[in-house]
């Protein structure tokens, strides 16, 4: 019989994501060396958190509101100096929405930070994690709110949302497909630290309109994921 070809395993990394608070309230995380304040680790991987205000270990506790990056597991963590316990990285079964999790620390002292977590889902047809396609919003000096299209075609993966750094100002926002949303995609979708990533693995086509929260701007585009 002729042997079959498997997907290579994916090796799961554990992370420790270290919180520092400089004496100004000033907030840095890294991870493995490199910064973790908008983190990507694969689905699989473990995190802890550990904590230092001005350079001593303190205590501290990490929230995620709602839904968190661990699938049915738990939200909050605390932990007197040590690091946390390691959670793995997972998402809900059939999970459709924002893969930008925003989560707060919150130090001893009351000192307090919001950064985000995305988690990368692997591609289920290669086995393989890919980098996501960008789609940028934009508000010019007259408040005219454009969405530009990656310059690439959209394929199957991960499609980011998220502002251009030459707008003239950025906002939460609200991405809200039409009546009509093929089957996989979400409906509607609520920006976390203002961006919205999405895992489009179904093909389809469908229109989409973007509201902002608070400046009340509306803009529409069409996706398309051959």
């Amino acid at each position: 019989m002729p042997n079959k070809k498997k997907n290579k395993k994916q090796i799961s990394v554990a992370y420790e994501i270290k919180v520092n608070a400089d004496r100004n309230g000033n907030f840095t995380y890294t991870a493995n060396g490199n910064d973790a304040s908008a983190f990507q680790p694969n689905i699989g991987d473990t995190l802890c958190w550990s904590a230092k205000l001005r350079g001593n270990r303190t205590a501290f506790q990490v929230e995620f509101p709602g839904i968190g990056p661990f699938g049915a597991g738990p939200t909050l963590f605390r932990s007197l100096s040590k690091p946390t316990a390691p959670q793995t990285v997972a998402l809900l079964p059939h999970y459709q929405g924002n893969l930008v999790f925003k989560y707060i620390v919150t130090l001893a002292n009351g000192w307090y930070d919001d950064p985000v977590i995305t988690p990368v889902p692997a591609d289920p047809l290669i086995g393989t994690t890919t980098s996501a396609q960008i789609i940028l919003l934009s508000v010019d000096n007259t408040g005219n709110f454009t969405i530009t299209p990656p310059v690439t075609p959209i394929v199957k993966g991960r499609v980011a949302w998220q502002w251009d750094t030459n707008s003239a100002y950025t906002d939460d926002f609200v991405l809200t497909f039409a009546a009509k949303v093929p089957y996989g995609w979400p409906p509607a979708t609520n920006s976390q630290a203002q961006i919205v990533v999405l895992n489009m693995q179904t093909p389809g086509t469908d229109g989409y309109t973007i509201n902002t929260v608070n400046t009340g701007l509306s803009a529409s585009s069409t996706l398309t994921i051959p």
